[in-house]
């Protein structure tokens, strides 16, 4: 395999992780079986892709095409503060994205938090606690927890193509 090719491969595999941040798991399986359905042996454009998503989803993905096609915009999320049972995040990057986010406890319990983006109209399904969505325009998402918070790390399953991991916890 050349090197263009492992770039290509790593590229389409970094979009399709980001893409079931998005979606969810079983949107995005769903997603590519449609998509095969709907294109097989046709000229399918990068829309078509976004489209077939958004049927399964029921989601707004018309902001991803743009943002991660069609710009350098970057993915940069961190931990901006933690007092007691506030945390506060920020965005750096001028890519938005939904967060996901595991918070664990004084008491050593964790929970997993899922944080939608408005413009998405909608939201995964997910098994995390999901909270109020985060408009585009507001740089910082502040939320409480019902317990003190010792730690937070922003996607812990590392799919989000973040160009500053170091900030993503505290």
């Amino acid at each position: 395999m050349t090197t263009n090719q492992k770039k290509i491969k790593f590229y389409k595999k970094k979009r399709f992780k980001i893409i079931l941040i998005i979606i969810g798991d079983e949107n995005l399986k769903q997603t590519l079986k449609t998509y095969f359905n709907e294109w097989a042996f046709k000229h399918p454009t990068p829309n078509s892709i976004i489209r077939c998503a958004e049927k399964v989803s029921d989601l707004e993905l018309e902001w991803y095409l743009v943002d991660f096609a069609q710009t350098t915009n970057t993915i940069d999320y961190g931990v901006k503060s933690i007092e007691d049972k506030t945390v506060t995040l920020e965005r750096i990057g001028l890519m938005p994205m939904p967060i996901d986010l595991t918070v664990t406890y004084t008491d050593g319990s964790t929970e997993d938090f899922y944080i939608p983006l408005q413009m998405m109209r909608g939201e995964k399904p997910t098994k995390a606690t999901q909270i109020k969505d985060w408009a585009w325009a507001y740089p910082t998402y502040t939320f409480t927890t019902k317990k003190s918070v010792k730690n937070v790390q922003i996607d812990p399953k590392e799919l989000m193509a973040d160009i500053n991991k170091e900030n993503n916890s505290k």
